[in-house]
């Protein structure tokens, strides 16, 4: 009876979870980060305020972790497509058209007025934001798979290992749509980000294929 109990109680703290989620995120897509209120996404989920702080410790640990789920989701988009892509694609070129991917993922399915409040919270905030900052993301074993591809095959010499390449690659994204950030709506995030990963792609490249 007592295990009953405790699983139902866990199934109605996941319900209201996951209704604090979603009104938080309609709430967050029709205002601006600092208009919307704790206050605001209780009402919206038909909860009280103190409930909201048995789940999250405030709106920057909700935001963050309702981001997070978009990370989940962009990392199995940015798998997807490289599945489509043809492995005979020499390796310089498939990573390229998979950085332009990812520009237009991040720029639709995100968006800036999400990117710009993720990256003032992970600047102004002590929150843990493991989940989206670690190694062990796949957009980083995207990119080493896609680099000993190219190793292997010849394609691309360094001395770098293709770890420490990989995450050179993921923080050039980062750093790009940080510009983009502060320079919206002037940057045009994709054209700069393909040229970028061709001058990338450049440092690495033999001989040969350079030619």
């Amino acid at each position: 009876m007592k295990t009953i109990k405790n699983n139902r109680t866990k199934e109605q703290g996941a319900e209201t979870k996951k209704r604090l989620y979603e009104s938080a995120e309609k709430l967050f897509q029709q205002y601006e980060y600092k208009d919307v209120s704790i206050e605001a996404i209780t009402e919206a989920a038909g909860v009280t305020k103190g409930t909201f702080y048995v789940h999250f410790d405030s709106k920057d640990a909700l935001y963050i972790a309702l981001f997070a789920t978009y990370v989940t989701r962009l990392d199995m988009d940015y798998k997807a497509f490289l599945e489509r892509q043809p492995h005979y694609l020499p390796a310089a070129d498939t990573i390229i058209a998979f950085a332009g991917e990812i520009i237009d993922l991040m720029v639709n399915k995100v968006g800036y007025n999400n990117l710009r409040t993720v990256y003032r919270l992970q600047i102004t905030n002590a929150l843990n934001m493991e989940t989206i900052t670690n190694y062990g993301r796949e957009i980083y074993r995207l990119f080493k798979a896609l680099l000993e591809r190219g190793v292997h095959r010849g394609e691309f010499n360094t001395t770098l290992s293709v770890e420490d390449l990989a995450k050179h690659f993921v923080m050039a994204i980062r750093g790009l749509t940080y510009e983009w950030c502060i320079r919206y709506p002037s940057f045009d995030l994709k054209e700069q980000a393909v040229e970028h990963f061709k001058l990338l792609i450049e440092g690495i490249c033999t001989q040969i294929i350079r030619q």
